[in-house]
């Protein structure tokens, strides 16, 4: 059939000709029982082209393996363009064919303002809480706040009041195409406010990337924080500080692009603590007070103001003093708080030395037997002699303590015993 058709095609029988006759120049061209190749490969003529196209693409390869396939078998002019042709319109390839090649993709312009562009995503459920998480386009600073239950319009309203009430409104507002953004109630309260919203193509979040990947970071740092015991709340607020204070690839932190300066975080605690300068205070004609000055203080005690007499204890700064009362007590008041005295101290009070007094020790008393026959005898001390022993002893030195001098008796109810 190949031979038959190829005899009649006016192309390939006039290249066959030239081969019988001897005067092709066409080396890579040969004859076989009246079919022609082209080295290894079998020209096909015309009428038969679309037959073996479609015998190639049997199995709807796409246009590179069918072009591999056929530089086996067959040839003729412009068969790679008939291949391409054929693939491209074949309905069953082009609805089953791969995604297209992804495009590089597409950075959002860097605003000339902090919080002019925010991006903004909701992340959860997670561990059963939901968290809205809203950043800065340009400074990549970060917002975030935590659900118990599922968000509504209103509620991310009032989440976002709050973060709007720290950093005023943006210009423009991105977000995904979730129904809590796109709706008619939120749709007044950004028109009310003069923000403009921006919407990511559905279902592609890579529209969206910065709060995207702020989710996937938030999400990520949670898990690895499982074994924390901490609230939910201090989790993500420790994550906030640290999120603030990391440097970007610009070698700056987002504090620093938004506030200007580096927050303080708790490794900060490991740097030497910084002094409060002592030369707060430049201006001239201070009245100034030196350790051991006398002066009069300002006492609050019960809503009532009063001045009190003290000495100066300590300087603190250009401005403020640690001041003793004459009472003993001690507090810092400031230079306004405080009068020079020129009255002198009180004299302290001689101190008051007394003697202890004795004790007067009872004999222990023996066991009492349970028989009521047995006669119990307890001697009292000699309470006369031990007088006498006290008043033949010299005087103590110092001042002379007053004593009693009274006569002690033993009680009455020894009365009843015999004493030896």
């Amino acid at each position: 059939m190949i031979a038959d058709q190829t005899s009649q095609d006016p192309e390939l029988s006039k290249i066959i000709e030239n081969i019988n006759s001897g005067t092709s120049q066409l080396e890579e061209f040969t004859l076989q029982g009246n079919i022609l190749f082209k080295d290894t490969r079998v020209c096909i003529p015309r009428t038969l082209q679309e037959n073996i196209l479609k015998e190639l693409h049997l199995t709807h390869p796409g246009i590179v393996k069918m072009k591999q396939l056929a530089r086996r078998f067959c040839y003729w002019s412009n068969i790679d363009k008939d291949i391409e042709r054929l693939v491209r319109s074949c309905e069953s390839c082009v609805l089953n064919q791969k995604s297209p090649a992804k495009v590089p993709p597409h950075h959002w312009e860097k605003p000339k303002e902090n919080f002019s562009r925010v991006h903004m995503d909701y992340a959860g459920p997670k561990d059963g809480y939901y968290y809205l998480i809203l950043v800065d386009a340009k400074s990549k600073w970060p917002e975030i706040k935590v659900l118990k239950k599922a968000p509504d319009t209103g509620v991310t309203m009032i989440l976002l009041e709050e973060i709007f009430s720290m950093h005023g409104y943006p210009d423009f507002l991105v977000s995904d195409n979730a129904s809590i953004f796109k709706n008619e109630v939120f749709y007044m309260y950004t028109k009310e406010r003069g923000i403009t919203q921006i919407f990511s193509a559905p279902n592609h979040p890579a529209t969206n990337g910065l709060a995207e990947r702020y989710v996937q970071i938030l999400k990520s740092k949670i898990d690895k924080m499982s074994a924390d015991s901490a609230p939910v709340s201090e989790k993500v607020q420790t994550i906030l500080q640290h999120f603030r204070a990391t440097p970007l690839a610009c070698g700056m932190s987002p504090s620093e692009l938004y506030l200007n300066r580096q927050i303080r975080i708790r490794l900060d605690a490991i740097k030497p603590a910084k002094k409060l300068p002592s030369n707060v205070c430049h201006q001239g004609n201070v009245r100034t007070l030196q350790v051991g000055d006398r002066v009069t203080a300002r006492v609050y005690r019960n809503n009532k103001l009063t001045w009190e007499l003290g000495f100066v204890q300590k300087k603190w700064g250009a401005l403020h003093y640690e001041i003793e009362l004459d009472n003993g007590h001690v507090f810092k008041r400031h230079i306004n708080q405080l009068r020079k005295a020129d009255i002198p101290a009180l004299p302290p009070a001689p101190p008051i030395i007394s003697t202890p007094k004795k004790r007067v020790v009872f004999a222990p008393t023996p066991p009492i037997n349970n028989s009521y026959d047995l006669q119990i005898s307890i001697a009292p001390p000699n309470y006369s002699q031990s007088l006498r022993s006290d008043a033949n002893q010299s005087p103590p030195s110092g001042p002379l303590v007053r004593q009693s001098a009274r006569e002690r008796r033993p009680p009455q109810w020894l009365g009843d015993f015999v004493s030896h």
